[in-house]
């Protein structure tokens, strides 16, 4: 059990379900962001904000991805690669998902690290994979099952 900010407890389960709760609001926000086409150089503001809602669902996969692996009781990964890396070793995920989850690490850590340095082909490259990332969490809540 984990205590959370409020001093409440909060099992893997519950924690679980918040996540996949969180992923889906930045999802729907990452929808409404980007149903207005492409990011134009000057709107930066849409950059900004795409970019802000691209790295919480990634950071929430992530953090979704072990969760899961400690649910299953599967080892504890030391860095955010061996997340993948143990999913598919439990199968939980496929090669072409590991392979794809594996690259986000470097835009999840551009974005944390280098943010003043990010430009529109990171922003782009992490968009080109947004149905990969929502296979990969379509496969997290089916494990759940």
């Amino acid at each position: 059990m984990e205590k959370t900010n409020f001093g409440c407890v909060m099992d893997n389960q519950t924690r679980i379900l918040t996540i996949c709760s969180d992923i889906d609001r930045f999802f729907r926000d990452y929808e409404k962001i980007s149903s207005k086409g492409a990011i134009q150089d000057d709107d930066i503001t849409r950059f900004h904000a795409i970019s802000m809602v691209l790295f919480t669902i990634l950071n929430l996969s992530f953090e979704l991805g072990e969760e899961i692996i400690g649910q299953r009781q599967a080892g504890l990964p030391s860095t955010y690669r061996d997340i993948f890396r143990i999913l598919w070793e439990e199968k939980v995920i496929d090669e072409n998902i590991r392979e794809t989850m594996s690259r986000m690490v470097y835009y999840r850590n551009r974005l944390a690290h280098q943010y003043a340095g990010l430009n529109r082909e990171d922003i782009d490259a992490i968009i080109s994979n947004i149905d990969a990332i929502k296979d990969y969490i379509a496969r997290m809540k089916d494990a759940l099952r």
